[in-house]
């Protein structure tokens, strides 16, 4: 056994879980909101929090050795992350993530061992097999998810508008995109595009509000439809993201071969997911991701940037190129030729 993974390092990673639990412990107490007012001591928190002596000072403590709060003298402050990611009313808020991560993902987490001896998903926030149908019934379940995809593609907005060349498309349509927060990002970004989201018609609703907060009502369209079955608008640019890791490889292959001809020629597909890239830094941590979609989901799975190339040039697209676009998410473009 090597001195890089001896004994300290398989024990610190077999027992990651605790540390991952002073995050979202901290969350749901309601920590940082309760810090973002200012400094307090343990006694303040404690008392503001309703917590009991015997924990709290070790809690606290290893939240700041963890470098998510910070000690000064005698109070505590939420870190600059924690200022950031994790108090509500923030740009950069994670909470909605978090809070699936931690009341879904975490005991779906617990049962890893009988999904891997059946191959069946352990989440219990849905029972039949179109998922999305189930969650968007419910109210409380659509607004969940719909607020943890948006915690997950909010950090790439700048980037993704940057990656790629903008200034000379005028129409993209993004197919799952939800509420429309991706594309009201690039709408602000390269105000000439013309952008439409297309997803399922129970999100009307809240996609007409969320414009509506966003200042954006007009400038972003909503097309309700169902992409494996109804028939996609035409537009220079398609763009979907994390979206194509909760399908089958089958369900891969069919939407891209029905993407194709929606893209007009010489347009392109730009398509971004924590793709499993070899020999990568992000590998082994979407490998893990990719496990949580086998907990998560009925088909899901991540997938291979060669395995995309590969679907994508099968369509009749022609160029295809990949590039980190951060977060451990790869950004595929493909072109389809004039």
């Amino acid at each position: 056994m090597s001195e890089a993974f001896g004994a300290g390092s398989l024990l610190e990673t077999a027992m990651s879980f605790q540390r991952a639990k002073l995050v979202l412990t901290g969350l749901e107490l309601g920590l940082f909101e309760l810090l973002a007012g200012g400094p307090a001591t343990e006694g303040t928190i404690g008392e503001r929090l309703g917590l009991h002596a015997r924990g709290t000072g070790d809690f606290l403590a290893a939240l700041a050795e963890a470098g998510v709060l910070a000690r000064e003298g005698s109070r505590y402050r939420n870190g600059e992350a924690a200022a950031r990611f994790l108090v509500r009313g923030e740009p950069g808020f994670l909470g909605g993530f978090l809070h699936v991560a931690d009341e879904v993902m975490y005991p779906a987490w617990g049962h890893l061992a009988t999904s891997l001896r059946t191959g069946e998903p352990q989440a219990t926030t849905y029972s039949r097999p179109d998922m999305f149908a189930e969650l968007y019934e419910d109210d409380a379940k659509r607004s969940a998810f719909v607020r943890m995809a948006e915690d997950a593609s909010r950090p790439l907005i700048p980037a993704l508008a940057e990656a790629f060349d903008w200034a000379a498309r005028g129409t993209v349509l993004e197919l799952g995109g939800c509420r429309g927060n991706v594309a009201a990002g690039l709408v602000a970004a390269h105000p000439h595009l013309d952008a439409t989201v297309l997803d399922l018609p129970q999100l009307r609703p809240e996609f007409d509000a969320h414009m509506r907060t966003l200042g954006t009502t007009g400038k972003v369209r909503f097309h309700g439809a169902d992409f494996f079955a109804d028939g996609l608008p035409e537009a220079e640019v398609i763009m979907i993201g994390h979206c194509l890791v909760d399908w089958t490889d089958d369900q891969r292959r069919a939407l891209i071969a029905r993407v194709f001809p929606a893209v007009r020629p010489g347009g392109a597909f730009l398509i971004w997911d924590p793709m499993i890239v070899p020999g990568a830094e992000s590998c082994l941590r979407n490998l893990v991701r990719s496990l949580n979609m086998q907990l998560m989901t009925p088909h899901g799975a991540n997938y291979r940037v060669d395995e995309l190339t590969g679907w994508l040039r099968e369509a009749g697209f022609g160029e295809v190129r990949h590039d980190a676009l951060g977060q451990d998410v790869t950004l595929v473009t493909a072109l389809r030729p004039e």
